[in-house]
């Protein structure tokens, strides 16, 4: 509806907003506002995987397609073991720092964390500036493609593909969640 770069634009929005809104949660102490603060985290969160994804493919053919997923699931585990490994020290030194350990500290690392969707909604607007950019030296049209995916093609995917699904669920349903919660 929005094109690819409005929307990962509107996205990125929602991320930041989000992250702002569970961090005055903390800060205030009201868990009910930092449970808002994450589903509207949540709906820009998601919708900006699938732009990205969009972007990739958009961009990148083949084997080099293969790649940029790659990197992509790469990096965004990368960023999912650092928050895990940094956080408690963050948190650690603005209670130092503030002179509380409680829900004040913990708003305060949250909205440092921000700075994170901050740089993610930069990223974005400078990449909507590029893909316009090289749209008009290619004199392309945005969202143009020759390929035609229908629901019937699902029951021709090879057996691998079902296979890494399966691991792929049983990952996200069982791994993560026990690796973020078991801290």
């Amino acid at each position: 509806v929005f094109g690819i770069r409005l929307g990962t634009i509107i996205f990125s929005l929602f991320v930041c907003v989000g992250q702002v809104i569970f961090a005055a949660g903390a800060w205030t102490n009201h868990f009910w506002l930092m449970e808002a603060g994450r589903f509207v985290f949540g709906i820009g969160g998601e919708s900006l995987a699938v732009a990205q994804n969009t972007y990739a493919v958009n961009w990148f053919k083949g084997k080099e397609l293969n790649l940029v997923f790659g990197l992509q699931l790469s990096m965004a585990r990368l960023g999912s073991t650092v928050n895990m490994n940094i956080m408690g020290w963050v948190y650690s030194k603005v209670a130092l720092a503030v002179g509380s350990s409680g829900h004040t500290a913990l708003g305060v690392s949250l909205m440092i964390a921000g700075g994170t969707c901050v740089f993610s909604l930069i990223c974005a607007l400078v990449l909507a500036f590029l893909d316009k950019r090289a749209e008009r030296i290619l004199q392309k049209e945005q969202g143009k493609t020759d390929e035609v995916i229908r629901l019937t093609d699902v029951k021709d995917f090879p057996l691998t593909l079902w296979l890494i699904v399966a691991i792929c669920v049983c990952y996200y349903v069982a791994i993560f969640p026990f690796i973020g919660l078991g801290q």
